[in-house]
Parts: structure tokens; sequence; C-alpha cells
């Protein structure tokens, strides 16, 4: 005696069932991924002013490069002085990006944080039209911050910026920041 088993496949109402259970569960998942993908980018944010903050420092304390004859000392000393923030590529011009600070902190780094491109390091900034901008304040002459304008440390894509002088004010003003 043989058995002959009938196997038509699924039925279009066990298939609409499937469809609808995976609907679902994209639409819960969605916002989760979402919020969770800011937090990366925000976390990265972080960690990438974080490492022009040490490069910076790591790079203005090298005897190499403070014995050098070029603009380096005068670039330290006008990122340790300015008290009003300012954005980092504001160092632009030749004179600055090939004096021995500049190309030290590059080497630390991997890339150079005062040329025009740096900005595409940053991963998180809500107002894109405007950029990321990444930028350098002074406190006393001996504390520094590096912080991002037009971010969102909450991560909520709120466009927050810093424009006090000094460095009082960052940690209420919601940018990502490194101090």
């Amino acid at each position: 005696m043989k058995k002959t088993l009938k196997n038509d496949g699924f039925s279009l109402v066990e298939l609409i069932i499937v469809i609808a259970i995976m609907a679902i569960l994209v639409g819960v998942m969605a916002p989760q991924l979402i919020k969770y993908i800011e937090k990366t980018n925000v976390s990265a944010d972080a960690q990438l002013c974080d490492a022009v903050l040490e490069a910076i420092k790591v790079s203005a304390n090298d005897p190499e490069v403070l014995a050098a004859t070029d603009k380096s000392s005068d670039m330290i000393g006008a990122m340790y002085a300015n008290t009003n923030p300012h954005i980092i590529d504001n160092y632009l011009s030749t004179t600055w990006t090939e004096c021995a600070f500049a190309k030290n902190v590059t080497e630390i780094l991997g890339f150079n944080p005062f040329e025009s491109g740096a900005d595409q390091h940053i991963r998180s900034h809500p107002a894109c039209d405007k950029g990321g901008l990444m930028c350098v304040a002074s406190e006393d002459g001996n504390t520094i911050a590096i912080f991002i304008q037009h971010s969102d440390k909450n991560g909520k894509k709120e466009d927050n910026t810093y424009t006090s002088a000094g460095l009082d004010g960052l940690e209420d003003s919601g940018v990502i920041y490194a101090r």
C-alpha cells in the first residue's frame, strides 16, 4: 500500500498572513534601528573630536614641533589663545598646513583636520545643508575644546550651535564636543 501525499505549497491566505506579520515587525523595528544608527553616529563623532583634540595636544607638546622654525608656534598660539569659537579649516592656507604642527597632527590622525574636506569624517550633522563644521575654542590659553557645529549630542537631529566666548556654555549647548 502506497500513500500519496498531496503537497500543493502555501495557500494565498498563509502567504498574506506571513507578509502582514513581516510588515508589522518592520514597522516596529525601523524606528529602533534608526535611533541606534544615530547614536552610533554621535558616538563616532565624539570619538573623532577626542582624536583630533588629543592629536593637537600631543603635537603642541612635541619638542620637534616646538623647535620648528616655521609657523607651528604661531598656529599653536592662535589655537590656544582664541576664546571665540572658530572653524578648524581657518588654518587652510599653505603656510599653516605645511608647518610641522599640522603635519604632526595629520600623521597622528591619518587625515588633515585643517583642510576644507576634513568635515567628510563627520558622520552626524542634522543640518546637512550647512555641513558639520569642526571648530576649536580655548578658555584660558591652556584648555581647548574641539566641537562640531550644527550637531546634536543627544541624537535627536536638532541643529545645535555654540558661539559663546570661552568654554563655559559648551556643556549646555547640545553640540558634540571633546574638552
